[in-house]
């Protein structure tokens, strides 16, 4: 082929792709949430995904496909047609579950990043019976006691819950057994059941739980305090300052999305991230709106891989 057929090459498939993201969105796009309804990142991607629904002006549908940690959600997303109608939302467990499982069905690569759409401390919390005021005296309490365990909920392995479970064991020096559970509604419902002792959710999820008075609230995973839950103290301030960590929610699309598609959907999320009714729900629940580019979120996903790859090491999480 000459050089010049190459080029005509190039820039017929240029073309070809320009128009068909000018003719996007032209159905019903899919947003498929990896966890069961009702836990931080469904609450998020049905909040955004409505918005995007007046922005594209295309009917927005959330698909739940919950299992494994998410990555049922996130393959079935991986191994769809790069279309455009087929997105995922997902969280922390997407990027560090190939850090401790070795049973993935999709490779990283196979899923692209699109937009960081918001952060959200994870609140430590207890059931009513317990004693404690807060995480520093829940710790004295276990330690005085004649077991050294703590058992844990969490949304399955991998999942920013059980992230949670393994940055407490390595500050605490407490044995943890970390119990899968498939949702962190799930989690909070086996806590006030009273089958575990701890359990961890993003304060979307449980700052209703607290001021319904359903759970107690121990320690806030943050350098600061959240908005929706002002009298809980951050685990900084109780001396633990390691155990650090976010429930981030994030969209990406099947590798090969075309650019212009991926650019889009990605100006559309700025667009609905900054609706006075989106930032009032998430304001409300203690959720930090993020945003941002393609580019940016891409280097967040490889820096929070990079940090808690050396949890799962000291923690010992490998299966």
């Amino acid at each position: 082929m000459t050089l010049l057929s190459r080029l005509f090459l190039i820039a017929c498939v240029i073309s070809a792709n320009g128009v068909y993201a000018q003719a996007w969105p032209a159905k019903q796009i899919t947003i498929v949430v990896p966890f069961a309804p009702g836990g931080n990142i469904d609450i998020v991607g049905r909040t955004v995904g409505k918005e995007l629904s007046k922005i594209l002006q295309q009917t927005v549908i959330i698909e739940n496909k919950p299992g494994a940690g998410g990555m049922v959600g996130a393959t079935y997303v991986a191994k769809s047609k790069p279309d455009g109608y087929t997105f995922l939302v997902s969280s922390n467990g997407l990027v560090t579950t190939t850090l401790i499982r070795n049973d993935q069905q999709h490779k990283d690569e196979e899923l692209v990043p699109i937009t960081l759409l918001t952060i959200a401390p994870s609140v430590i919390i207890a059931n009513n019976n317990n004693p404690a005021a807060n995480l520093k005296e829940f710790i004295a309490n276990v330690k005085a006691s004649k077991d050294n365990r703590v058992v844990f909920a969490t949304a399955g392995v991998g999942t920013t819950p059980h992230f949670v479970s393994a940055l407490f064991k390595i500050a605490s020096d407490i044995e943890v057994e970390p119990i899968p559970y498939k949702s962190g509604i799930d989690t909070v419902t086996a806590l006030v059941g009273n089958q575990v002792q701890l359990a961890a959710e993003s304060t979307q999820v449980v700052t209703p739980k607290i001021k319904a008075g359903m759970v107690k609230a121990l320690a806030v995973t943050y350098d600061q305090r959240s908005s929706s839950l002002p009298d809980v103290p951050t685990t900084k301030e109780l001396g633990y300052p390691s155990i650090f960590i976010t429930h981030f929610v994030g969209m990406m699309a099947p590798a090969g999305t075309p650019v212009a598609i991926l650019e889009k959907m990605s100006q559309a999320n700025q667009k609905a991230l900054q609706s006075p009714e989106v930032k009032s729900v998430f304001n409300n629940a203690g959720t930090i709106v993020v945003g941002g580019s393609r580019a940016s979120f891409a280097e967040y996903l490889q820096k929070e891989r990079e940090r808690l790859k050396a949890v799962v090491l000291d923690a010992k999480m490998t299966q």
